[in-house]
């Protein structure tokens, strides 16, 4: 009799054990719950309201996400999202406050578009092209395209984009006495390896900063690579020295995002001119936020500013104007001809 209750009781303790424990695991995961689907964690599938919130939170980085203007903008978002029954119904409410919060450089990608052109084969993409350095008459001219994506690692399109610029500069170098960076039509992309392409003909130290809200992100270039914030983006694979000469800088009105922000980059140094026409004007800084079902929100979340801290978020305004292209080599070559 004695025994049977013993055993009683240790089955009663055992079970009153395991449901404290369950009781913490379960609790323990309501409360980490929020902390986890921060770093893209989630215990469940997200219901579509949730799914929504998560964007919204990450909106509120946004350049244009002013406490009060936030608040309306998130209210008015939920409120058209309750009803939704799967995570496409929240695609154009969430599209709309997007560019709402993040301005025109902002944009909601739906799943499809976002493998497209943020997934690890983007850097793949037929249209992206390598960078093109021709000389004539000791004049280097290094023609910078669009990237899209680009990877990274070694053996990536961007690490290629990279090592393509800065071997030719390097060659180019003993028969060159002045340089053009050509970002005409570029439509931007991944601003780090168009840096690390060009970084033998940028100053060492800062070149430019992402202002948004609350801080300033510090672009440096050192040791022929790039950093943001000390943090190192895109290097050549055989870092190469610095060239001398002045620079030409060429831009269009399809200069845009990260091709500003190439341009940007050279405004402030010594022996450097802007040449052409006034670029697109979306020179800011965009964030990738990923969501769930891989949708992206291309975020702008700061703008751009020069050395001299002059910020932008508007086109770039060339030092000298010109009109016609097909006068340009003509125009640049009177420039280093004046200088001696």
């Amino acid at each position: 009799m004695e025994q049977r209750r013993r055993r009683r009781r240790r089955g009663l303790i055992a079970a009153v054990v395991t449901a404290s424990f369950l009781a913490l695991v379960v609790g323990g995961a309501v409360v980490a719950a929020p902390l986890l689907r921060s770093y893209g964690i989630y215990l469940v599938p997200p219901s579509p309201q949730t799914y929504a919130e998560v964007a919204l939170d990450a909106m509120q980085r946004g350049v244009d996400a002013t406490p009060d203007r936030y608040t309306q903008v998130r209210e008015r978002a939920l409120a058209s999202v309750a009803d939704a029954s799967d995570y496409a119904d929240t695609y154009g409410p969430l599209t709309k406050a997007a560019a709402e919060l993040g301005g025109p450089h902002t944009t909601f990608n739906d799943p499809a578009t976002a493998a497209e052109l943020f997934g690890p084969s983007s850097g793949s993409k037929a249209e992206n092209e390598l960078p093109t350095v021709t000389s004539a008459d000791g004049v280097t001219t290094i023609r910078l395209p669009t990237l899209i994506g680009g990877g990274s690692g070694k053996d990536s399109f961007g690490q290629r984009y990279i090592d393509t610029a800065v071997d030719a500069i390097t060659a180019a170098r003993p028969d060159t006495s002045a340089w053009v960076v050509d970002l005409r039509d570029n439509h931007g992309g991944n601003v780090w390896p168009m840096l690390a392409a060009v970084a033998p003909l940028l100053d060492d130290g800062t070149v430019e900063t992402f202002e948004s809200v609350d801080r300033s992100t510090v672009v440096s270039v050192s040791g022929g690579g790039v950093s943001s914030d000390g943090n190192r983006q895109s290097a050549a694979t055989k870092p190469q020295p610095k060239v001398d000469g002045p620079i030409a800088v060429a831009i269009d009105g399809m200069t845009g995002s990260s091709a500003e922000a190439v341009a940007i980059a050279f405004i402030g140094q010594s022996d450097v001119r802007v040449f052409g026409q006034p670029s697109y004007g979306f020179s800011t800084a965009n964030q990738p936020v990923r969501l769930y079902d891989g949708a992206v929100v291309n975020l702008t979340v700061a703008v751009d500013a020069d050395r001299t801290g002059k910020r932008y978020g508007v086109p770039i305004q060339p030092d000298t104007v010109v009109e016609d292209f097909t006068q340009l080599p003509a125009v640049i070559g009177a420039w280093v001809a004046e200088r001696g």
